[in-house]
């Protein structure tokens, strides 16, 4: 079965419920302790075959001091790696859901969107397969044009300072309508106890009424937990990865 649900994740429409959440209890799928399963997508180590599951997450107040406004619901992303060229790893990118979709990520939500993978000089990116089209970045709801593929990628080398915390679905970095690099350590999501992770805040596209997002990750995990937020609302969704 393709959707992952558990009888804590509330398989209702995002706009009726809120329910208070903490990185030390989250609800949703637990698993065991340890860093996740070799099948799941390494940046150290990519190979055909791997795919990372992500259960999504809808989350308010943005800019206040409470952290805990946000609920799991079923909507589920799917990545895996299908092949391998001289353009890198390609990625089947799909969508797994019951009933409505989040509106931020309706759009063509039935649609697989392809790219590729590819790491240089110790830096992620996400590129488009080739096509006639003139539009240069691919179609991704984690990869976003903005950290993932234009402003120089995401670096893998461990970032050593500051360190922060998770806090809910945020971070305890204040708000900042720019671009900062951070680690966090002794995470713990859905029962696995991660390494020191990377975390990129990039909210300097809301200086302009832009989306802000967050990326936690590391090259042996992959991306850990993605979001992305609007100036004017303070609500956004995100991905949280599955065990």
């Amino acid at each position: 079965m393709k959707h992952i649900r558990s009888s804590l994740l509330l398989a209702i429409p995002v706009a009726l419920f809120v329910f208070s959440c903490r990185k030390e209890n989250p609800p949703g799928p637990t698993g065991p302790t340890g860093p996740p399963a070799a099948g799941l997508i390494r940046f150290d180590s990519m190979a055909v075959g791997q795919i990372s599951k992500y259960i999504g997450l809808t989350g308010e107040d943005y800019y206040t001091s409470n952290n805990d406004n946000y609920q799991y619901v079923d909507d589920t992303l799917v990545l895996e790696i299908v092949a391998q060229d001289a353009n890198g790893f390609l990625v089947a990118e799909s969508l797994h859901y019951v009933g409505d979709v989040y509106p931020w990520i309706g759009e063509h939500p039935d649609s697989v969107y392809h790219y590729y993978l590819e790491v240089k000089d110790d830096t992620l990116k996400a590129k488009k397969v080739p096509s006639p089209s003139q539009w240069p970045y691919p179609d991704s709801r984690i990869f976003s044009f903005r950290t993932a593929m234009n402003d120089g990628g995401l670096p893998l080398a461990q970032i050593t300072s500051p360190k922060v915390d998770i806090l809910g679905w945020k971070t305890s970095l204040g708000y900042c309508e720019c671009r900062r690099e951070a680690y966090t350590e002794d995470y713990t999501l859905f029962g696995v106890d991660y390494p020191p992770l990377n975390v990129i805040v990039d909210n300097s596209a809301m200086a302009f009424d832009g989306n802000g997002e967050t990326y936690v990750y590391s090259k042996e995990t992959g991306v850990v937990r993605f979001s992305t937020y609007g100036w004017w609302t303070q609500s956004g969704y995100g991905w949280d990865l599955l065990p």
